[in-house]
């Protein structure tokens, strides 16, 4: 069993002046499908597809935890170009930074959901862990279970 999400897939369609982006998540059996619409431009691919992806990971991530994006750019130094995401994550008592970066190796809508797991994966983990874990007893000093 992992306890990192998965990327799926990410499709990304324009309807005259508007983009649409569906990236599918999957951790163990459970699959989730965040889609975002933005309006068409040269570069909304990037923010709808790391939009998509953060309202996939709202949905395991659970609604104690909201999600949002600060930027996302694409950034040509050396060999392949690279996908840079900031995000924020607010608890509703404080708000973390988060950044994560990702290759244009082959597809760069891919490139843009991987740049946003790889700044949320490590601080899923644990997360997804408690989710996976069966529920089990604690057991007190007079030796009975307590659900």
């Amino acid at each position: 069993m992992t306890t990192r999400l998965r990327l799926e897939s990410v499709e990304v369609r324009t309807d005259g002046p508007s983009l649409e982006a569906r990236v599918k998540l999957s951790f163990n059996e459970d699959l989730h499908t965040g889609s975002a619409h933005v309006e068409a431009s040269e570069d909304a691919w990037q923010r709808a597809v790391a939009e998509a992806t953060l309202r996939g990971i709202s949905a395991f991530a659970g609604s104690a935890f909201f999600f949002s994006l600060d930027s996302v750019a694409e950034i040509r130094t050396g060999r392949h170009p690279i996908i840079v995401v900031t995000m924020l994550m607010h608890d509703g008592q404080r708000e973390v930074f988060f950044s994560g970066t990702a290759p244009i190796t082959d597809h760069a809508y891919a490139a843009a959901a991987r740049a946003v797991l790889n700044g949320l994966n490590r601080w899923l983990e644990p997360l997804l862990e408690r989710e996976m874990l069966p529920a089990t007893p604690r057991i007190e000093r007079e030796g009975r279970a307590v659900h």
